[in-house]
């Protein structure tokens, strides 16, 4: 009875830590310039922008940026859309995550969906005095 406890433990062991192990792809760059923002409502905002993004080109994105637990923590969250064209074809991505203030700026997390098959993470920067979007792009394989 010993024997198999350990064994089963020894196997949940095993599964859970290969089941948290993904390998991350090379990072690149996506840097976007905020071509408009807008209030929608008290506490939920909208912006759209557009950049280059590594091997996917020029990309449009629009975010939706919510507070919808009231975090007086300075913590957020966003929804949105991204797509681009390449001479391979149209690619769109679904995009969730979570913002929080720093330094005078958000700082942005996501994991997001694309129609070509791909989840992509992300960090970035959202610098509306500048009107800059910059994000660490990796893709999730």
């Amino acid at each position: 009875m010993k024997r198999l406890l350990l064994v089963v433990a020894l196997l949940g062991i095993t599964f859970s830590t290969y089941a948290q192990k993904k390998e991350m792809a090379q990072a690149f760059d996506a840097n976007f310039e905020i071509t408009s923002a807008k209030t929608i409502e008290a506490g939920q905002y909208e912006c759209t922008a557009s950049g280059q993004a590594g091997p996917y080109g020029r990309v449009y994105v629009t975010f939706n940026f919510t507070n919808k637990l009231n975090n007086t923590k300075g913590l957020g969250e966003f929804t949105g859309f991204g797509w681009s064209q390449t001479p391979e074809g149209i690619t769109e991505a679904t995009l969730q995550g979570i913002t929080r203030n720093e330094d005078g700026k958000l700082i942005g997390y996501s994991y997001d969906a694309l129609t070509n098959g791909k989840v992509m993470q992300w960090r970035g920067e959202f610098d509306f005095v500048a009107g800059t979007i910059k994000l660490k792009v990796k893709e999730v394989q």
